[in-house]
């Protein structure tokens, strides 16, 4: 392994410790990324969301903290492809373990695994996560009822 995939493993391993914190430092976070970097996540039902540009992706980190006050990631396993010189083949894969606490006290446990695509080996340009929904609420269960007949 050579110093650039060394210089990226532990970005990465930063970038999961700030997103575990009480207040994730967003500008600290998306220091890295592209400013049109893109965020794809997923849902149970197959229909993810799309999140494009790093402000929108900081808005999402902001409304993420306020509903899941308590969070940890940790990474578990950090796989990269590419030569990790200034090329736009460079992909970082990362095997994680999430705990998170919502507002009303609630644990969530699931693993992922983030895919992160590089743009001249500094940059993120995208994102995808791929989520473990073993542990994780339906989607009807979290609906509250409107009180309609």
């Amino acid at each position: 392994m050579g110093i650039p995939s060394m210089v990226t493993k532990r970005r990465v391993r930063s970038a999961y410790a700030m997103s575990s914190q009480d207040h994730v430092d967003t500008d600290a976070l998306l220091k890295t990324w592209a400013d049109d970097g893109v965020w794809d996540s997923p849902s149970e039902l197959g229909v993810g969301q799309t999140i494009k540009g790093k402000k929108a992706v900081a808005d999402w980190y902001k409304k993420w903290e306020e509903e899941f006050p308590q969070r940890k990631l940790v990474p578990k396993t950090v796989c990269m492809k590419g030569t990790f010189w200034p090329l736009r083949n460079n992909v970082v894969m990362v095997e994680y373990t999430a705990t998170e606490i919502d507002k009303q006290g609630r644990e969530y446990t699931y693993d992922g695994v983030t895919v992160l695509q590089l743009r001249n080996t500094t940059k993120v340009a995208k994102v995808t996560e791929y989520i473990a929904f073993a542990g994780l609420p339906q989607v009807s269960d979290l609906l509250k009822p409107t009180g309609g007949g």
